[in-house]
């Protein structure tokens, strides 16, 4: 349970520092993961000089219609849609997280003082009910301004600020509210691991492996790439147990 609990404070965590870092790359260029890395040069490195100077020729003439303004039709949107989309689907699934785990753990919060229609005839019963009112009210208001409360409403509802409250229950911060159940701990568990993955998805700063359509050309047998978290592609046969690297790519 420890390691979990320490696995998804690290997801909050992760979730939190890179929101910036996604609305910066929403105006970059997208990328893919897995990258071509010229698989199909590797496969084809048999083919004779001119062919090999007509692709790329071709892949040339396509990016640099891709770059003309002038170019009619589809051009690509001002903004990365897979960024964009990555923020929109964990934002929500954050909010309503928090909003479902403050509804079932938080305390409500104190309650101004009705108002009184009448005050006790006895002048030091009326001076006490004063007081309880007044002590009350200040109660009311320095708990709405508590900052530690999950509100439903405001401003402040953001990624982030939600995956930070949710790490503040996973820790047991004292607050406001009752300890996690087992099945709300588990709960932020999974959507903390699963948001967690798409933001590292969406800025490739996670660990990634993937197993290619194509086979290797020596033996044939299958190829995986790994890269992610800003390594530099690698491909490997998982039979003979060959490896190319985009240095090798681009030396062919």
């Amino acid at each position: 349970m420890t390691t979990t609990i320490a696995t998804t404070e690290r997801n909050l965590f992760t979730i939190a520092h890179h929101w910036r870092d996604l609305r910066e790359h929403l105006a970059t260029r997208g990328t893919t993961w897995p990258p071509t890395m010229g698989i199909g040069i590797i496969s084809n490195r048999d083919q004779d000089e001119e062919q090999a100077e007509a692709a790329t020729w071709r892949a040339e003439a396509l990016r640099a219609l891709e770059r003309d303004p002038a170019q009619p039709g589809w051009t690509a949107a001002p903004l990365r849609l897979d960024v964009l989309d990555t923020m929109v689907t964990v934002e929500a699934g954050l909010l309503e997280l928090a909003d479902q785990t403050a509804a079932a753990v938080q305390h409500a919060p104190i309650t101004p003082a009705p108002a009184r229609r009448s005050w006790p005839d006895d002048p030091r019963a009326r001076r006490t009910a004063e007081a309880d009112d007044l002590r009350r009210n200040q109660l009311a208001l320095r708990e709405s301004k508590n900052p530690r409360r999950w509100r439903y409403t405001g401003s402040q509802r953001t990624a982030p600020l939600a995956a930070l409250w949710l790490l503040a229950r996973t820790q047991g911060v004292r607050g406001p509210w009752r300890p996690l159940t087992d099945a709300e701990q588990q709960r932020i568990d999974t959507v903390a691991r699963t948001s967690a993955d798409l933001v590292e998805s969406a800025l490739d700063v996670g660990d990634g492996r993937v197993r290619l359509a194509a086979l290797c050309p020596v033996c044939a047998g299958p190829l995986d790439m790994h890269g992610g978290a800003g390594a530099a592609p690698l491909v490997r046969c998982d039979s003979c147990g060959r490896t190319w690297s985009s240095a090798d790519v681009v030396a062919h």
